[in-house]
């Protein structure tokens, strides 16, 4: 009941993933990535360990084979589950697990693999890494969205609506430069469709705030609200940077 798609940039090094589904809170569940490493999806019948799992060994090396092998091997449970790995050098590897009883399929294109279960049809996955390939040149986050869109439009999963959706694009230092989730939803990945839009461009402000918090002015709607409260409580005592306001750089 989910589909999915992992994608690397090879010019930037970014990896990412969109996610739907008609149960809750897929994107904390099933997505994986790490910046210059890899990606991995963990799905059907959910156990957010094994993409742990995957994920580090990407970090350390492993080829998506590898990280497949072991992260399946002698693992309880392991034939309910569908697995996706897309490595270092842009390689997939899959894992479909033998109790799995619906349509699942999975898909490899160029830097990325999409995965699905519970499928309407047996389409879905070549219909999103077609609609990912068509996008080049496109932002990742914009092209994985767009992949899962199409997805959705081809059929998608059986059971509808769908209430989760997510996606997530990494960039240096840690610092994602997107992780957008839908967590319940009418139709969830119009939802997400719109949070993007809301987002906009965030990756600088959001590398400036975590890396150089210096550069960034302070809202002067927030400053002025919070020296207005100070002052409206009688705490400049214990608060004083209303007494130094001309020290602070403020946008609008």
């Amino acid at each position: 009941m989910t589909f999915s798609i992992i994608a690397r940039c090879p010019e930037t090094g970014a990896y990412g993933g969109a996610i739907g589904t008609s149960s809750l809170a897929v994107g904390n569940r099933c997505l994986r990535v790490l910046h210059g490493k890899g990606a991995f999806l963990s799905q059907h019948r959910t156990d957010a360990r094994l993409g742990d799992r995957g994920i580090a060994l990407l970090a350390d090396g492993a080829s998506a084979d590898e990280a497949i092998a072991r992260v399946t091997a002698g693992e309880p449970g392991i034939e309910w589950r569908q697995l996706a790995a897309l490595d270092g050098a842009g390689h997939a590897a899959v894992h479909h697990g033998n109790r799995m009883y619906s349509i699942y399929t999975d898909t490899v294109g160029d830097g990325c693999v999409a995965i699905g279960n519970i499928l309407a049809n047996e389409r879905i996955t070549d219909t999103m890494v077609a609609a990912f390939e068509a996008t080049s040149g496109e932002a990742l986050e914009e092209r994985l969205l767009r992949a899962l869109e199409a997805g959705r439009d081809a059929g998608g999963e059986i059971l509808e609506p769908l209430h989760s959706a997510a996606l997530r694009v990494t960039s240096p230092h840690g610092i994602d430069r997107c992780d957008l989730r839908v967590d319940k939803a009418d139709e969830a990945v119009g939802a997400l469709r719109e949070l993007l839009a809301a987002y906009g461009d965030q990756e600088e402000i959001l590398r400036r705030v975590a890396l150089e918090p210096d550069t960034v002015p302070v809202s002067r709607a927030l400053f002025e609200a919070s020296i207005a409260r100070i002052a409206e409580l009688g705490l400049e005592d214990r608060f004083p940077t209303a007494r130094r306001c001309a020290d602070w750089t403020l946008r609008d």
